[in-house]
């Protein structure tokens, strides 16, 4: 398949801007704004293409002008329902179906690139043959309103999925399984407002607002998926979380009773097992390492305890084959992964959707990369808006526990929707 030869020119200007000036300039175009904590915002609009498979020669690009040292040719997301066409051993999971696609990367015509640690702001106006025609997004006008409607799981329902997954693992057939109860809410009006709320009250690394034609995604995730520069990749799972404390001295306590917790710990170096597995089969073997355990983060509601994990990436390696290694991510499925996914399957009476699934950008040649792991996240579709919360499940996990992790979880999407 010959590559469609994209069209691309680059200028740069000294900027001062933060993250409520895009919010003032979001276009009535299809949009993708990644809005984290890091370095990079960057906001495509107008899609010009879009991939259903990852393809990372698709495209070629004569690029003019003055370049920015990171390339975000194509942003977008894959759902955790895609993961379950991965394997060949899961190809008998019925597939349940949503608005949105199981994975779609978009590109826009037009891209501002702001580099917030220099200053400046990398803007791209693109051309190719056979654009997509215009069209609008679906982010709604009017002040916004939501009203909450029901729970896949109340309280009783999912203690007894997670008493269920412990007979699994006291059987042998799983060591830990991720188990996700959503809300469903009645919304009205602007969901960039929404965003704007769920940017104030919990900021976050990988915050995101992609808006369609049929659907929206508002994220407020802190965890990655992987990043992809340099010939390596990187991948930051979460395991273990606790609640932030109402003073200084009991979220101190908080935070060293996660750090000091035997079950967190050893739930999160199963994923880390689990990842380095995974990552050895895209990376050279011996490069394979795990760069921090535990590390601790703090965000608005919650503690969470980290890992890192990195390698070489084996020459060449394409985005198909970065995919097949590691989605969905093992942070958010369990261990064995597929047994895990069996498993999800059976319990979890809806799709996930965008919930941990993947949403990033990438340079089409896939030789940069970052994607997230969306939690924290909610998606809409006409005049309703659903988000999933969960945590991970393991022998010595207390039902009732589990279910008041998720309260905490959804703590900063359920204030911003009140």
């Amino acid at each position: 398949m010959r590559s469609r030869v994209v069209s691309e020119v680059w200028r740069v200007e000294a900027r001062t801007l933060t993250v409520s000036d895009f919010f003032a300039d979001l276009p009535e175009r299809p949009f993708a704004f990644l809005h984290g904590e890091g370095r990079w915002l960057m906001l495509g609009d107008d899609p010009i293409a879009k991939l259903h498979a990852p393809v990372s020669d698709a495209f070629a690009f004569d690029r003019q002008g003055s370049l920015p040292p990171i390339l975000p040719d194509l942003l977008g997301h894959a759902t955790f329902e895609y993961g379950y066409g991965l394997d060949p051993a899961l190809s008998g999971v019925p597939m349940l179906q949503d608005s949105l696609p199981d994975f779609e990367l978009t590109m826009h015509r037009n891209l501002r690139l702001y580099d917030a640690e220099n200053g400046l702001l990398y803007t791209a106006l693109r051309s190719l043959e056979n654009e997509l025609g215009p069209n609008s997004n679906a982010l709604g006008k009017g002040s916004f309103h939501a009203r909450k409607q029901a729970d896949s799981d109340d309280a009783t329902a999912y203690q007894a999925k997670v008493s269920r997954i412990r007979e699994e693992i006291a059987n042998g057939n799983v060591y830990q399984v991720n188990l996700t109860r959503q809300e469903t809410w009645a919304i009205q009006g602007n969901l960039g407002e929404f965003a704007q709320r769920l940017h104030r009250a919990n900021p976050a690394p990988y915050s995101a607002l992609v808006a369609s034609p049929n659907w929206t995604i508002i994220s407020s995730s802190p965890e990655s998926f992987f990043r992809i520069d340099g010939g390596r990749i990187h991948t930051r799972p979460i395991k273990g979380t606790a609640p932030r404390g109402s003073t200084m001295e009991e979220d101190q306590r908080l935070r060293d009773e996660l750090l000091a917790c035997p079950k967190n710990r050893s739930e999160l170096a199963m994923i880390v097992d689990l990842l380095r597995n995974d990552l050895t089969r895209i990376c050279r073997v011996p490069s394979v390492r795990v760069e921090a355990f535990p590390t601790l983060e703090s965000y608005a509601n919650v503690h969470h305890l980290v890992a890192e994990i990195s390698g070489e990436l084996l020459p060449d390696q394409p985005m198909e084959a970065v995919f097949r290694a590691l989605f969905p991510g093992g942070s958010i499925t369990g261990c064995p992964k597929l047994a895990a996914m069996g498993l999800i399957r059976e319990l979890e009476s809806q799709p996930r959707c965008i919930y941990t699934g993947a949403l990033g950008w990438c340079r089409a040649d896939f030789r940069q990369a970052e994607f997230s792991i969306p939690i924290r996240t909610a998606w809409a579709s006409g005049n309703e808006l659903r988000f999933g919360v969960g945590g991970g499940v393991v022998w010595d996990s207390d039902p009732r526990e589990e279910y008041e992790e998720t309260l905490h979880k959804g703590r900063s999407l359920v204030q911003c929707l009140s």
